[in-house]
């Protein structure tokens, strides 16, 4: 092996500005491979069918949570109407006790398009 020679001093590298911690370094590579939304989508997917119940589950599912509100997508105009009328308060009061760290404020339920 021979001995490298120490870099010509125009060819070293530029020094070293800022040094990051290796959590936040994770972070932002978890976040641009979108690791991080994969487990929160399960997240809100596990949330919604433990208190919507399986027959509400089976013809809808959670969209985006941003500012507290929450989007679900429902599969038939007769369960939107449904949950608008008749489950919004109490699915959201069972959100708000049994899943608290979602910081869920409000539903907003849409009518999923066919085609």
């Amino acid at each position: 092996m021979h001995p490298q020679k120490p870099p010509e001093p125009g060819n070293l590298p530029p020094p070293i500005r800022e040094v990051s911690k290796l959590g936040d370094v994770l972070s932002k590579v978890i976040a641009m491979r979108g690791i991080g939304r994969i487990r929160g989508d399960r997240q809100l997917a596990d949330a919604w069918k433990s208190v919507a119940g399986p027959e509400i589950a089976e013809g809808s599912r959670p969209t985006t949570l941003r500012n507290g509100t929450l989007q679900i997508l429902v599969s038939s105009s007769a369960l939107l109407a449904e949950l608008v009328s008749f489950h919004k308060a109490t699915i959201l009061a069972r959100l708000k006790a049994e899943h608290p760290s979602l910081k869920v404020r409000e539903l907003k339920f849409k009518l999923q398009s066919r085609g």
